[in-house]
């Protein structure tokens, strides 16, 4: 097995993973009898699998006395196959395989154990560029007193290359041409002639004879399929034909391109099961979410009271947080799980739907989150401290000022006294603003964290509720499509 092949074996055991991972990522997103047909049509792949996508069946097939088995022998250098000089017939398929295992493949065509030969091996290969050849020697295909083990028609699925051993005597036989070659047009790109035996053609008649045959398979149907002369028991030949033959082991396999076929195909007919894409749900996906479930609740009436506390020094109540209404609850649900769920199958779009948690259960857990967050008035202790000390540091001016007027100011100078209580009187005054400026500033600041503090719980829960059971929907579908996007390649 070459490094083309390899890597063709390699690829379509991705391409198996892939598939058998779609469809079991999509158990229940798919339609139940294209999931059916998948799994049917998967494992009678598994089955062409087993049998070696990795191996290269070539198989002689030939008619009684066409000197197919001593071919064989020829070929694989091994006195194996029945041959001899009184044309015996071949009664039982003979194989013979190059590196590889080919138990199943064998088992599969009918070889029975005791017509198998295995030669060389991974570390001792007499012929690397054999490596993966599975060679058959199939039972003479006009016999009618023999029981074919292995029919032409059996294998037609699993041959790389159909080599047709012909005597240049009976080429043109009726039999062959009506009963086999003329139904092997499609088959023609993967099919060989031997004109066998050429020894006993006088030489200045070979050319005709060849392209006697030539035009005999264009009648076929089969124009264009090589004719290679040979005599096998004198060995002629017998070296271009195993060109040939190296030629098919350094392609990927029918086998390994038919199974890519069927994964393709079935990967395909699963493709209406996905979309082409799918959301991903995120935090910041979710917020504009919370963001109107918090106004549903009343949260901006309660951060509003509290900015509003901050612009007097009275007394003042605060709005209270609501239980948000069960329908406003649902569009908001609703509207936010369309958003994601749009251009999905429809099974995938129900599994979301389902995923989610109820507008019910959302309410009440909204609900819960809003009243874990307390709602409480700002503080106004450093305002108020700002603002007593802005009293007394007016008092003291306009007291200092009062004694100043009476000549009893505090300094030596009348107008240093008037300057002080001036400062004072200005300072306290500017604090005094001040402290109001604080208080509000402290009021929007609750406000805000307030707000925040509440958003970020109502976010915790959507995230619970919805963005978690919704997004593993989703990556369930991610893997699913890509899983079957590798698998159609």
């Amino acid at each position: 097995m070459n490094d083309m092949t390899q890597d063709k074996t390699d690829e379509l055991t991705e391409r198996l993973a892939a598939l058998e991972a779609g469809i079991s990522h999509g158990q229940g997103h798919i339609e139940p009898f294209l999931l059916a047909r998948a799994t049917d049509d998967l494992q009678a792949v598994k089955h062409r699998m087993a049998l070696g996508t990795d191996l290269t069946v070539v198989a002689l097939v030939g008619g009684t006395g066409s000197g197919k088995s001593t071919t064989f022998n020829a070929i694989t250098g091994l006195e194996f196959a029945d041959s001899g000089e009184i044309r015996p017939t071949t009664e039982r398929a003979a194989a013979c395989s190059w590196g590889e295992s080919a138990g199943p493949m064998l088992d599969f065509l009918g070889v029975d154990e005791d017509r198998r030969i295995r030669k060389g091996s991974l570390l001792t290969d007499e012929e690397p560029e054999f490596r993966g050849l599975v060679l058959l020697d199939l039972p003479d295909h006009d016999s009618v007193a023999v029981s074919h083990s292995v029919q032409v028609t059996q294998l037609m699925p699993l041959v790389d290359l159909l080599i047709w051993v012909l005597d240049p005597q009976k080429y043109a036989d009726q039999a062959l041409h009506g009963g086999y070659l003329q139904g092997l047009e499609r088959r023609k790109d993967a099919m060989l002639v031997v004109l066998n035996h050429i020894d006993t053609v006088p030489f200045d008649q070979r050319d005709r004879i060849v392209r006697d045959v030539e035009a005999v398979l264009a009648a076929d149907g089969l124009d264009g399929v090589p004719v290679v002369t040979t005599s096998a028991l004198e060995h002629q030949g017998i070296d271009e034909l195993k060109i040939h033959i190296a030629a098919a082991v350094s392609k990927p396999s029918i086998n390994a391109i038919t199974a890519t076929a069927e994964i393709s195909a079935i990967a395909e007919r699963l493709r209406s099961s996905v979309a082409e894409t799918e959301a991903e749900v995120t935090e910041s996906r979710l917020q504009p979410v919370a963001g109107q479930l918090a106004r549903a609740a009343g949260i901006s009436a309660v951060g509003s009271s509290m900015r509003a506390g901050g612009d007097s020094w009275r007394q003042f109540a605060l709005a209270k947080p609501e239980q948000p209404a069960t329908s406003t609850v649902n569009a908001v649900r609703d509207s936010w799980l369309d958003a994601i769920k749009q251009d999905l199958p429809p099974a995938w779009a129900k599994s979301i739907h389902e995923a989610a948690a109820s507008p019910e259960k959302l309410r009440r857990d909204i609900t819960d989150a809003v009243n874990s967050i307390p709602v409480t008035k700002p503080s106004s202790l450093n305002a108020l401290m700002l603002l007593f000390l802005g009293i007394i540091l007016a008092l003291c001016g306009i007291g200092l000022g009062v004694a100043t007027a009476l000549g009893q100011g505090v300094l030596t100078q009348d107008a240093l006294n008037w300057a002080l209580a001036g400062g004072l009187v200005l300072v306290g005054v500017w604090s005094a603003i001040m402290a109001k400026s604080v208080r509000k500033t402290a009021s929007i600041r609750a406000a805000d964290r307030y707000e925040r503090a509440v958003g970020d719980k109502i976010t915790e829960v959507l995230i619970r509720d919805l963005g978690n059971p919704v997004q593993d929907v989703l990556s369930k579908h991610k893997m699913t499509r890509e899983a079957l996007a590798t698998a159609r390649g």
